[in-house]
Formats: structure tokens, sequence, C-alpha cells
């Protein structure tokens, strides 16, 4: 139990962090939605309702709840009465937290983290008795335009048909292809940034 509420105080918005708020784009958004079963109850919950994970998981068909600290709804606190499976982008600094909490409710969950942490010598430790799943996309795409410097791809449970699989991208979304995600100009985005500040 004190373990859970140390990890809700990161998600106050006392303790808010800007390294952690990078809005996943639409092109990386797209690989995990074949893997969704069709008319899935999806949990997004580090996410606006203009995510493009929730925009895009509508759009092929899945009923969406969304949800985001700055709705008041602390992933550690919070958890829908009916979903199927979780899938978004989570927080970088506490991705060992987020991961711990999504084995314990022991749903279909991907997660969108840097394909790096494996190489940490923590990360490698908690999965020593878990099953991961993973789906590397092939490219390094950037959230704000640049050239990123490591590929983020899917770490999966039960979401997937194999544990390794691979997934074929355009492009990078940088310089001339970059289409940001759509809740950046959210309203409620730009707004929390300034009280965070």
């Amino acid at each position: 139990m004190k373990k859970q509420i140390e990890m809700s105080n990161w998600l106050s918005s006392k303790s808010f962090n800007l390294k952690d708020e990078y809005y996943t784009p639409a092109i990386l958004v797209q690989p995990i939605l074949q893997y969704v079963i069709p008319n899935s109850k999806v949990w997004c919950p580090f996410d606006l309702e203009s995510s493009e994970f929730v925009i895009q998981l509508k759009q092929a068909g899945h009923e969406v709840e969304h949800s985001h600290i700055w709705e008041g709804k602390d992933f550690f606190d919070y958890e829908p009465e009916k979903y199927d499976c979780i899938i978004s982008n989570p927080p970088f600094s506490m991705k060992l937290a987020v991961l711990d909490r999504l084995y314990c409710l022991d749903k279909p969950f991907a997660m969108i983290l840097g394909l790096p942490i494996l190489n940490y010598q923590e990360v490698g430790d908690f999965f020593l008795d878990k099953p991961l799943q993973l789906l590397i996309v092939d490219k390094k795409v950037s959230f704000d335009g640049n050239t990123a410097s490591f590929n983020n791809s899917y770490f999966c449970y039960k979401m997937l048909p194999r544990d390794l699989m691979f997934a074929h991208l355009q492009h990078n979304n940088s310089r001339r292809h970059f289409i940001p995600s759509r809740m950046i100009n959210d309203p409620f985005t730009n707004s929390s940034k300034n009280k965070a500040a």
C-alpha cells in the first residue's frame, strides 16, 4: 500500500514532470491497432480525448475510456469498471511503477516505451519473472519533428500472437514528414502545463 501511495504522489500536479509529457503521433499508434480484438473496450490511462490513441481506436470501432491526472484520474488510484485492454504511452520516469501496476491488473496491455530501457539492470530484474511481448517498429519515430535518438516501441502483455513481432512504418515522422499529435493543441494540455510551471 505504501508503494502505491508513493507512486501516486508523482502523478500529482505538484510533482508534474514536463519530461514525461510526450504526445504520441498517429504513425506510432497505427501498428498496435490490428492486434486489438474487434469491438473492444480500451482504457487509455494517460490520455485526453484529443490523444491519437483515443481518436484512432474510436475510428477503428472500439469503445474507449480515457483518463489523465489532469482530469483528476490518477492511474494508481483509478480503474474503469469494465474494460478489455490497456493501451497508452506512460510517463517515462515512472515506467517500472506503471508496469508493476499493469501486471497486477492482469489485463492485456500495450505500452510505448523506449527500447534502450532493456539495457537497464533494474528493468531486466523486473522482467525476470514476467511474460513480455514486444512489437518493434522499424523506425525511430519523432515526437517533436526532430530526428529521434532511439526507438520507441510497444511493450505488451497478452496482446500479440507471438512474443516478438515487428512493424514497418512509412517514415519516422521527422522533418518534412512531421505530423504532431493532436493532443499537443488540447486547451487542457496547455492550461495544465502553465499551472505546473
